[in-house]
């Protein structure tokens, strides 16, 4: 199964998705056709257990889509789309179809009248908001966790964007609910806390799209040591460029590593452990690999007309999203003073560490 829905996901990006798509997307056009190309393959469903109406395959290899998505630069809340439906799938409320978004929801205040909630504040930063059709997030009150769905429409959004071009919008809530829109979380995704469930959703997005994007710029760049002659040679043969590749090559490897093995503690007790070492790994090689491409390509990579820096700037931006990478290393920090082994050794083998809460 994996390899069927990869191979359609690569297919699709590969046929659609090139410079031109990117650039005019970065210039405020959503690719809409594209996005009805997404759902008709049923790609954003792929998170979604097949009770309600997913494909049924191990959450690791639906939330391989992403790195794919990234490894191509798509300039759509693919990724927030399948965390958002299977955010949703678990509290038991309808997945509406269409472009959907996540959203940290601490800074939300529930209060409710009756059966009714309404939710009022800020939401800084949505990924896509202005091209979303509702926004998924998580609050609580009175202790318990609720899952909400916010209709865009009914929602005051203040335009922004990300280094890479892409909605990076702020949102004012100030919405009665419907019992529709809102609904407890009875079990939380690898027992994570309210205030944590998105920010290690979306921060495990974001590193399985960094490792995808990294390994592109690195196959751009050993692509143009090769064929870039100077002083009658490849500039691939020289030994300060050989050094450069490899260095990129080892950490575009160790990202994917890290990336795909949070992937595999998808709602499992070490979730929270594993995207900490994720996300802090990959926005770790996000700086060094997107400094050293720039190098390798010289003066050309910076120009519009060629396709390195809509990658580079997307995992320059994606660093800082749903934490960054100094974030989420002090988690690892106390998760690793708070540890129970008696050496540091022991605490970073044992596969089912836990750590402790941020």
């Amino acid at each position: 199964m994996e390899s069927m829905i990869f191979d359609m996901a690569e297919r699709l990006f590969r046929d659609h998705v090139n410079h031109g798509l990117r650039e005019a997307a970065a210039g405020g056009q959503c690719p809409e056709a594209l996005w009805t190309q997404i759902e008709e393959a049923g790609l954003h469903m792929s998170l979604v257990p097949e009770a309600d109406g997913g494909f049924g395959v191990p959450a690791s290899e639906a939330l391989g889509l992403i790195r794919i998505a990234g490894a191509h630069g798509l300039p759509l809340p693919l990724a927030e789309t399948l965390v958002a439906n299977a955010v949703l799938a678990r509290a038991g409320l309808t997945l509406p179809g269409g472009r959907l978004t996540i959203a940290e929801g601490g800074s939300l205040e529930l209060t409710r009248s009756g059966k009714a909630l309404h939710a009022k504040g800020h939401l800084p930063i949505v990924p896509f908001a202005r091209w979303a059709d509702r926004i998924v997030t998580i609050a609580a009150i009175d202790g318990t966790d609720h899952v909400l769905s916010l209709p865009v429409k009914d929602l005051s959004i203040a335009p922004g964007q990300d280094l890479a071009g892409m909605p990076r919008d702020d949102v004012e809530v100030d919405l009665a609910l419907t019992e529709a829109d809102a609904a407890p979380l009875s079990r939380s995704f690898g027992g994570s806390q309210s205030s944590d469930v998105m920010r290690g959703l979306g921060a495990l997005s974001r590193s399985l799209a960094m490792a995808g994007a990294m390994e592109s710029i690195l196959t751009m760049s050993v692509e143009y040591a090769n064929d870039r002659v100077q002083f009658g040679r490849p500039i691939g043969k020289f030994q300060a460029i050989q050094q450069y590749l490899a260095t990129m090559a080892g950490e575009a490897s160790a990202s994917r590593v890290a990336a795909e093995m949070a992937a595999d503690s998808y709602d499992t007790p070490t979730f929270a452990l594993a995207v900490a070492a994720a996300k802090s790994r990959t926005g770790e090689a996000a700086e060094t690999i997107g400094a050293l491409a720039h190098q390798v390509h010289g003066a050309i990579g910076y120009t519009q007309e060629h396709a390195l820096h809509h990658f580079t700037k997307r995992i320059w931006s994606w660093r800082d999203e749903f934490g960054s990478e100094l974030d989420w290393t002090r988690d690892l920090g106390r998760a690793a003073l708070t540890s129970p082994h008696d050496t540091f050794w022991h605490f970073i083998t044992d596969s089912t560490a836990q750590g402790a809460p941020a």
